[in-house]
């Protein structure tokens, strides 16, 4: 009887064993390259391509709807090529994880350019699986920041397209002007934003509730800088928001920045002077980025970028953004590719 007992306590122990590593790997399972992926995963979340925070730029962008059993949504970007294109898919995400979601079909084609804040990469959805809702693409590692995204291709026929994003943070309008900053000065508040490369020009909301905007200034495309909005009223707490204009049409707004004008303030942007510049790096994506440093730091950055030119010093440079569009945080570096520079330049402040 002991015998038995134990035999059958035995085999109860082996199968809660197995039904435990089921259980575990179900859990652990992650989709990979190349498999139907139909609903996001947990921590996922996914966008279809009718969101309005991707863009669709060139002409013979088509869609269809009410698509049953095939692709997610029901819905499906495509665009049939007969030629070379400059068409391509742009979005932006908060998020650290990004995933497409395509056709794996003959009719693709068979070379897609993705680009993640300049950095290449590739993937191909033509293939002969003849599959709907496919995992094409996966990105696991990135810093928890607002990425941009450009999709490509260079091939001159078949079919490119786009089903749904997967990521496990949030789409943003390419167009929305991003890192708002107010700084107060007496009767005044200054503005700066990240420029947005397509605006013909920017709408500035203000007023002294958060959310609740009562005065309104139309700004040049050009006027992305040391913005100041007169006629403030000292001690009082202001609220400022900022979206772009493109073909007439508003971009989703800006965070939102609050700032209190101070009787003895700031009169005008401070304007840095004595050795110090303005260094603007221009991705080869056409990204811009902008820096106000020393001409230390500036030199610093001319001297590793001739030396990786010459063959030597690492791939990338850090560049410490001090307070250029500063947030929360204790300290910021932008980390600069050399191969995805295109030019930069330089203009140094008088004495």
């Amino acid at each position: 009887m002991k015998i038995n007992f134990m035999k059958k306590i035995s085999i109860l122990l082996g199968v809660l064993l197995f039904a435990t590593s089921l259980i575990l790997n179900s859990n652990t399972y992650a989709a990979l390259i190349g498999e139907r992926l139909t609903s996001p995963e947990e921590g996922w979340k996914r966008y279809d391509d009718m969101n309005p925070a991707i863009k669709y730029e060139g002409s013979g962008w088509a869609y269809v709807t009410n698509e049953p059993n095939s692709v997610y949504a029901k819905t499906g970007h495509y665009m049939k090529l007969s030629g070379a294109t400059t068409n391509a898919i742009k979005f932006k995400f908060y998020g650290t994880k990004l995933r497409i979601i395509d056709l794996y079909w003959t009719n693709r084609v068979n070379n897609v350019t993705i680009e993640i804040d300049g950095k290449v990469s590739t993937y191909n959805p033509n293939n002969p699986a003849n599959l709907y809702q496919v995992l094409v693409f996966e990105v696991l590692d990135l810093p928890p920041a607002v990425h941009e995204v450009k999709l490509t291709t260079n091939s001159t026929n078949n079919t490119f397209s786009l089903d749904a994003i997967d990521t496990d943070g949030e789409l943003v309008d390419i167009y929305t002007p991003m890192n708002l900053v107010a700084s107060p000065g007496e009767g005044q508040v200054t503005l700066n934003w990240r420029q947005v490369q397509e605006a013909d020009s920017y709408t500035v909301k203000y007023g002294t509730e958060s959310g609740k905007y009562t005065e309104t200034a139309t700004v040049t495309k050009d006027v992305y800088r040391n913005l100041i909005i007169p006629g403030l009223t000292n001690g009082t707490k202001y609220y400022f928001v900022v979206s772009a204009k493109l073909n007439g049409v508003n971009s989703e707004y800006s965070n939102e920045v609050s700032a209190t004008p101070q009787e003895g303030g700031q009169t005008e942007p401070e304007q840095p002077s004595g050795n110090r510049a303005f260094l603007v790096v221009t991705m080869t994506t056409g990204l811009e980025k902008e820096f106000d440093l020393s001409m230390k730091e500036v030199n610093d950055f001319i001297t590793w970028y001739e030396g990786k030119q010459a063959g030597t010093g690492s791939a990338s440079y850090a560049i410490n953004k001090h307070d250029n569009n500063k947030g929360p945080f204790s300290s910021r570096k932008d980390y600069l590719l050399h191969d995805r520079i295109l030019t930069f330049e330089v203009s140094e402040y008088s004495k």
